[in-house]
């Protein structure tokens, strides 16, 4: 078989297996994904598709997209502004257009799992604070409005893929607004679980709606048998003008261009959509395999060279004969003391200057060998290179002691 035809076989391979690697992701992925996003537009279960419908069905509702204090006209009165989002951008110049809009008899809805706190704050003198909401956890809740009897509270829970799962829900506690936030104009307006779950204040001749559970108001949840009534009852407190929609205050400044517009990314929208998203990373792998299996080096087969031999050994065994006949018994044990000391600082990296009580120790514990062995290996050298009657078989008896020692240490 040819190279091209490797080829075409490892292509079609390859592609059979993108082609089922697709499939399964297509057969295997959520068709819902079940997380807050707020969107106008979104139809999962967590965003606000159907209660945006809603609004536009009955009123003339102006989505605010840039320019905010340009499309939020403060010189209208009887209209209402509303806003949706897990995290609002609000710094304290919107905040004080916000308020001057509201100033002039209109009402803003504000609904963020974080505290306007931009705008609340502005009620309070500067020698006080107000604090973030607080929480609880639950997986089913019930919310009621004020003056309404028990016959007329409405339940909810929190859903999850198939399960019914725990959520943290934010609420203001009941005795922090009846306590500290009373005295400012806060007057509450429903209760999650007999905790403040919405509350208002009068500013100039308008209000301000402040919701602390926005997901009361997503897809899933308005569908439910209590949603509609829930959100019915909240929208009974807005005006019966136009609606100003916000789509900036949901996103931080960063993501707009200088002419408020959202920043265009390519990358951003296939990462958005689960298939475009498996479909970028099979891209990103066929890449890679195409540059592992083709752009390898091809070039011809290296022959196998004979091994090279230490001539040097050979050398050393003459020279080490040399010294023997000669009965040079000290220098020899001098080379080989110094050859065991290079050892013993290349192999265990152990400094060899030390007393030699103290470097006996350490070459045993790091050898493995029996600190006696290594005192007898020692007491061998100094007897062949300090003893005016070191002989022959004295170096013998050195030389086994060290081929003992190489042989056996570790």
């Amino acid at each position: 078989m040819n190279r091209n035809a490797v080829a075409i076989l490892l292509f079609l391979l390859l592609a059979g297996v993108i082609y089922g690697f697709y499939s399964y992701i297509q057969q295997y992925s959520p068709e819902y994904r079940w997380i807050e996003d707020y969107k106008k537009e979104s139809d999962q279960p967590y965003g606000l598709k159907v209660f945006y419908e809603l609004l536009d069905e009955g009123e003339d509702v102006t989505i605010i997209k840039k320019a905010f204090n340009k499309t939020l006209d403060t010189t209208l009165s009887g209209t209402n502004y509303i806003v949706f989002g897990s995290y609002l951008y609000i710094d304290s110049l919107r905040a004080t257009h916000i308020l001057k809009y509201v100033e002039n008899g209109n009402t803003a809805l504000i609904a963020s799992n974080s505290a306007p706190l931009q705008i609340t704050r502005m009620l309070l003198p500067e020698t006080d604070t107000i604090h973030d909401y607080d929480y609880v956890e639950d997986s089913l809740i019930s919310i009621s409005y004020l003056g309404e009897n028990d016959k007329k509270t409405l339940s909810f829970h929190h859903q999850y893929l198939k399960d019914t799962t725990s959520y943290y829900w934010n609420i203001y506690y009941k005795k922090y607004l009846n306590d500290s936030l009373s005295k400012y104009g806060f007057e509450p307006l429903s209760y999650l679980n007999n905790e403040i779950n919405s509350y208002s204040f009068n500013w100039g001749e308008g209000k301000v709606i402040i919701v602390s559970s926005p997901i009361l108001f997503t897809n899933y949840n308005i569908i439910q048998k209590n949603g509609l009534k829930n959100a019915n009852r909240t929208l009974a407190f807005l005006n019966d003008g136009a609606l100003f929609w916000d789509e900036v205050s949901q996103r931080p400044s960063s993501e707009f261009n200088p002419n408020g517009m959202l920043r265009g990314n390519p990358l951003q929208f296939l990462f958005s959509h689960y298939t475009l998203r498996w479909g970028w990373y099979l891209f990103l792998i066929t890449v890679v395999v195409y540059l592992l299996f083709r752009t390898k080096r091809e070039q011809r087969i290296i022959p196998i060279l004979p091994k090279n031999t230490n001539s040097t050994i050979e050398y050393t065994k003459a020279i080490g004969v040399l010294y023997f006949q000669k009965g040079q018994h000290k220098l020899i044990a001098n080379e080989m003391f110094t050859l065991l000391l290079a050892s013993l600082r290349t192999k265990y990296n152990i400094t060899t200057t030390k007393e030699e009580p103290e470097l006996i120790k350490q070459v045993s514990l790091k050898s493995g060998i029996e600190e006696e062995t290594i005192i007898k290996l020692f007491r061998h050298f100094r007897k062949v290179r300090y003893s005016p009657m070191a002989n022959s078989k004295d170096l013998i008896n050195l030389h086994n002691a060290v081929a003992f020692y190489y042989k056996n240490c570790n």
